[in-house]
């Protein structure tokens, strides 16, 4: 017999599956009124708090979860996320390895927990979480800079043994060698999947010699050609591309922006 606790999780699942966030939340929190001891309650709680954007408060539950339980996946994932949302908001990028550590907690318990399931999310997370990270390092840059430039700027505006001449080409010189450009991020082509441009994840490669991520390559229907150059190939001889990944995923571990990128993002984009 279910009890009052588990009807009310029911209904909040129930919910939550409707995308009735603030509903939801209402439910689990008759549930743990019912009984604070079951971890996933604030977990579920926390899910909708955090697709509700209230960062604070998912990582507040999140982490109530974890005392309760220090094997839930869910609860070390949104702790995660939420630890990482919050730095974004802050602009902190030093805390946002708090968050990758959580993600990555999660990552270590599917396997003793059989959920490999979870794996591909997880990782896309974590990877985004890094993406994250440096974004928002350049900006703590461009604003480390923007400080020195006003600095020097001030110094050579009060220095009484400069003319007004030697200021100005003193400016002139400031500006040409302290810039906030933003750095040339380029994706090698070999490492581009040959659809979306996009650093390769999981390539795989067809017999015409072209590689493809997994995911984008195997939605066509039928796949009787190649999607590069139209050329007939045997669906049976596509493979994925061991060489290549381990290549892409050493240039990922280098280059974090390069994560599903585009040329027009930056960390305000960013959602983990």
């Amino acid at each position: 017999m279910q009890t009052k606790a588990q009807q009310f999780k029911i209904q909040g699942n129930e919910a939550f599956q409707n995308q009735k966030y603030q509903e939801a939340i209402q439910f689990y929190s008759q549930a743990i009124a019912e009984d604070n001891t079951e971890s996933v309650f604030f977990s579920n709680r926390a899910i909708c708090y955090y697709n509700l954007k209230r960062y604070q408060e998912a990582c507040n539950d999140a982490t109530e979860a974890l005392e309760l339980d220090e094997k839930n996946i869910k609860a070390h994932m949104i702790a995660g996320q939420s630890i990482c949302m919050l730095a974004k908001e802050r602009q902190e990028s030093s805390k946002i390895d708090t968050g990758i550590q959580r993600i990555l907690k999660a990552r270590t318990l599917c396997a003793g927990q059989k959920k490999s399931e979870y794996e591909k999310d997880i990782d896309d997370k974590i990877n985004k979480a890094k993406k994250l990270k440096w974004f928002i390092q350049q900006e703590e840059e461009k604003i480390k800079n923007q400080e020195i430039v006003q600095q020097l700027q001030e110094l050579v505006k009060n220095d009484v043994k400069l003319t007004q001449h030697e200021k100005q080409i003193t400016l002139a010189q400031i500006d040409k060698y302290i810039t906030n450009e933003k750095p040339k991020l380029e994706i090698p082509e070999y490492l581009q999947c040959h659809i979306t441009k996009k650093l390769l994840i999981d390539p795989y490669t067809t017999e015409i010699g072209y590689s493809y991520e997994k995911s984008v390559l195997f939605k066509i229907n039928p796949l009787i050609q190649d999607p590069f150059t139209n050329k007939p190939i045997n669906p049976q001889i596509i493979y994925p591309n061991i060489n290549l990944k381990q290549a892409a995923s050493e240039f990922l571990a280098q280059n974090p922006w390069a994560y599903d990128y585009n040329g027009d993002q930056s960390y305000k984009d960013i959602e983990i």
